[in-house]
């Protein structure tokens, strides 16, 4: 968007180029077997979609789903999660376990932003789930807590979709 903003005229040449070559090179990369991790996102949501028994066998195949460093997932593989977890008949969902901390999203050149983290945890919660804060440090002194406090609490200032909230740290009582 920021590109398409600045100089519209040079951003649109520019654009038919490269989507001649990205095309090519997508050909090039079918015709010899190759998927891009989007692609095989894409082909995912699009086998689970299209095709109900897929997906109802998958949520049957699973008991519990636990995503680690969900601060790292992007609008599609929140629809996928969505999909399997989420939706559907109750009994055949599995069990979902999300871990993850918006001030460690670190993926952003893959699309991972912290809008898809907000409202996925939203519909979770809105669906009977819980969101538990882990604010206890086991690694640092708490001399070492307050400074990272102190400076931190004034430069994260909370901005839907774009900056978490700030949240202190809590020394654990081994650390006292």
């Amino acid at each position: 968007d920021h590109l398409r903003n600045s100089k519209p005229i040079l951003f649109i040449s520019a654009q038919k180029v490269l989507a001649q070559l990205l095309e090519s090179l997508y050909e090039r990369m079918r015709s010899k077997g190759i998927v891009t991790f989007g692609g095989i996102l894409q082909m995912t949501r699009t086998l689970l979609k299209e095709n109900p028994n897929v997906l109802s066998q998958v949520r049957r195949s699973i008991d519990q789903l636990l995503v680690d460093e969900f601060q790292d997932t992007d609008s599609l593989q929140c629809e996928i999660l969505k999909m399997i977890a989420l939706e559907g008949p109750a009994e055949e969902r599995p069990g979902l376990f999300i871990v993850g901390d918006p001030k460690q999203s670190i993926y952003g050149w893959r699309n991972a932003h912290l809008a898809a983290y907000e409202d996925f945890v939203k519909e979770v919660c809105a669906k009977g789930g819980r969101k538990l804060l882990l604010s206890v440090n086991f690694r640092s002194a708490p001399p070492i807590l307050d400074e990272v406090d102190r400076v931190m609490e004034k430069v994260m200032v909370y901005q839907p979709g774009v900056q978490p909230r700030f949240e202190p740290l809590i020394p654990s009582k081994h650390m006292e």
